[in-house]
Order: structure tokens, then C-alpha cells, then sequence
């Protein structure tokens, strides 16, 4: 993991990048079967380079250095396909049963249509997997939410992804979706804030469509509790050629976005925390 934890916040900031690692562990590449250069296509890739421009006095930064292949981070814990694994396993219900279905759990399955491993899984596996790479994070980001609201009063979380064109047409499909689980997660007035950043830029913008905010979204954006969190999922296209990965020059345009949201977000959340 990459964390960066201020000292003395001066802001309730936080922001988290949980599908930009690439970092494929000994434990993962005994076991899987596919090529790992096939498994690039499901990283966020270099989402972490949105936020090169930000002033760090003013957020707390949470980046996944595991690739989502081997864990997931923005899945529950419980997201957990029986079928992968030598025996049954506990788990508990949860929301998340069509991601399992397609192979997209908090360990996934596939790579699109083809099988990540070469057969079923020891149930060790899990618990190392999950202890290593998805506790450390969720267990510091809930720490950091609760240290900022006492605080504060107030925490305002971005969710930073990048998502792959679904459309043919990549004219009809939006360069951001901005995500609010419908408006649960977050105050109208931080979504409003972002929506206008986009907006500058003169980006194609979706609300909550074809994404609403995943389990992060969902877990920790209670807006009764004035913890706010909103996805943004910026388009693979807009910045980065979906072929060959080579980077294009709009990748400026979405790290002077981000380093804008950041000054702006500074003035409004100092104000809220007063």
C-alpha cells in the first residue's frame, strides 16, 4: 500500500485509489494460469499519476500497490466465490452476488472471459490474501474517516477509477462518470463541486451511469453522518490508448483537474469544519 497520513490536517480530504496497483505477489503467480501481461486490462493503469499535481497538505492519499486481479479492494470482504476453493467457506450475505457470478469478487476469478487459475484454490490462500492486501488498507481508510470526522465534523472522500470504453462507439460513451450510490453517499453540494470541475473542461458527463460508486462508495458514504464519498470513474480513452496503453496528452488535462478539486475542495471544507 501507499499511504500518505498528514501529521496535522489541515482539511477533512481524503482521497483513494484502490485499483491502480500492478504489484503481483509470489503467493498469486504460483497459482494462476493466465498471462500475466493479459492481466494489465484490469488494472486502473496509472490512475495514481491523476493526483501528481495536488498540494499533499491537503489530502490524506490511500493507493492499492496490489493489483485488483489478486484482490480487490472495492468489494466487500465477504465477496468470496465458493467455487474457487478446495471447501466450503463462511460468508455472510451481501450485495454483491452478479460481480461473484462474473468471476468479479474481492478475489477474482476471470479476466474478462478467460480463468485466472489453474485449478481450485486452498482455503489458506484466502486468509493470507485478504490479511496482507485488503486489511491493512480498509482498516487504516476507517481509522482516517473517523479520526477526520472527530475532527472536523465532516469528511469529504474521492474514489478515483478508470474504466475501460463499454460502448462501440466511443463517441456516445462519457470521458467521467461521477458516482453518489444514487445520492446516498454524499451532500449534493460536494457532487455539484466536482460535476463543475468536469464541466470546465468540457467533458462528456455521467451521473451515476454506467457506475453509481462501488463498495467503497457504498460502505463508507453515509451522508446522514456528513461522510462523503464519490466515485469517479475517468474513461481509459480519454487519457491513455486502450491497446497498446501508451499515454495521451488529455492525461495533463485530468492531473490539472484533480489538482484544481483540491485547492477548491480546501477553501469549502475548511468552512465546513468551522
Amino acid at each position: 500500500m501507499q499511504f500518505h497520513i498528514r501529521k496535522t490536517p489541515i482539511t477533512p480530504l481524503i482521497i483513494s485509489i484502490p485499483h491502480a496497483g500492478s504489484y503481483y505477489p509470489k503467493e498469486f503467480l504460483k497459482y494462476k494460469s493466465i498471462d500475466i501481461k493479459k492481466l494489465k486490462i484490469m488494472e486502473d493503469f496509472k490512475t495514481d499519476t491523476f493526483i501528481d499535481k495536488i498540494n499533499l497538505n491537503l489530502a490524506d492519499i490511500f493507493i492499492a500497490e496490489c493489483s485488483r486481479a489478486v484482490v480487490d479492494l472495492n468489494r466487500s470482504r465477504q465477496s468470496l466465490d465458493d467455487s474457487m476453493f478446495n471447501s466450503k467457506i463462511k460468508t455472510t450475505p451481501h450485495e454483491e452476488v452478479l460481480l461473484i457470478k462474473s468471476g468479479l469478487g474481492v478475489i477474482p476469478s476471470k479476466c474478462y472471459t478467460e480463468e485466472i487459475f489453474k485449478s481450485k484454490l486452498p482455503n489458506f490462500y484466502i486468509s493470507k490474501m485478504l490479511e496482507k492486501y485488503y486489511d491493512p488498507f480498509h482498516k487504516k481508510l476507517s481509522k482516517r474517516i473517523n479520526y477526520l470526522k472527530s475532527k472536523f465534523g465532516v469528511v469529504y472522500l474521492i474514489d478515483i477509477h478508470s474504466t475501460p470504453t463499454l460502448s462501440n462507439n466511443n463517441k456516445n460513451f462519457p470521458d467521467v462518470i461521477i458516482g453518489d450510490n444514487f445520492g446516498k453517499s454524499s451532500e449534493e453540494n460536494f457532487k455539484n463541486d466536482l460535476i463543475n470541475h468536469f464541466k470546465n473542461l468540457d467533458l462528456r458527463l455521467s451521473i451515476n451511469s454506467p457506475y453509481s460508486g462501488g463498495y467503497i462508495t457504498r460502505k463508507y458514504g453515509k451522508k446522514d453522518k456528513n461522510v462523503n464519498v464519490i466515485q469517479i470513474e475517468i474513461s481509459k480513452n480519454y487519457y491513455m490508448n486502450e491497446n497498446n496503453f501508451e499515454l495521451k496528452e488529455n492525461l495533463i488535462n485530468v492531473k490539472n483537474v484533480f489538482k484544481s478539486i483540491v485547492e477548491k475542495l480546501n477553501v469549502k471544507t475548511s468552512i465546513a469544519a468551522e
